[in-house]
This record gives C-alpha cells, sequence and structure tokens, in this order.
C-alpha cells in the first residue's frame, strides 16, 4: 500500500474515532443529567415551541443549538437561571438564536 494512502487511512480513522468519542460523551452527559436540555426551558421562557423554532429557524439550526447546549459547561448553571426566571447568559453560545427568535402571535 502506498505510504500516502496509509497517512490518509490513519488520519481518517483517528478524526472517525475523535467525532466519536466527542458525541459519546455529549450523549453520555445528557443522559446523565437525566433532565431535558436548559435550551427547552429557555424556548419556554420565551413563549416558543421547539417546532416553532424549528420552523423560525430550520429544523438543522434548531438541532445545532440543541448539540451546541448540550456540550456547554454552564448546563448547571442555566438551570439555576431558569428556576429563578432569568434570562439566559451573556455568554450562551446559543444567545444569537435566543435574540432571534419571536413568540409566535396567538
Amino acid at each position: 500500500m502506498d505510504p500516502v494512502m496509509t497517512l490518509v487511512a490513519v488520519v481518517a480513522v483517528v478524526a472517525l474515532a475523535v467525532f466519536a468519542y466527542g458525541l459519546a460523551a455529549a450523549w453520555r452527559k445528557v443522559m446523565r443529567d437525566g433532565a431535558p436540555l436548559p435550551l427547552h426551558g429557555m424556548l419556554r421562557q420565551k413563549g416558543v415551541t421547539s417546532a416553532e423554532a424549528g420552523e423560525q429557524l430550520g429544523e438543522e439550526s434548531l438541532a445545532n443549538a440543541a448539540r451546541r447546549c448540550a456540550l456547554c459547561s454552564s448546563n448547571e448553571e442555566c438551570q439555576q437561571r431558569l428556576a429563578a426566571g432569568e434570562p439566559q447568559p451573556a455568554d450562551c453560545p446559543n444567545a444569537a438564536m435566543f435574540a432571534g427568535l419571536t413568540r409566535p402571535r396567538a
């Protein structure tokens, strides 16, 4: 086998392993907490359902927001802020997304 192809194969396998590990770590974190992501509480706080957010932003954008929320190290802080009725922290990785959402008309 060509050395370049071997190197490409090794890099691909390592990249796949790193991606899988990150995905598994995020899944474990969500499952360990046993609670919905703060994202859903923040959406409720803004008066927007997940379905409405998906319509406004697109399903892929909402899925990316959920991934950012699951991987965020401030989930505990967000849960406390939600319990106190406070908005998301300024450094929330989804702050721009929340700012762009509008409450549907009744």
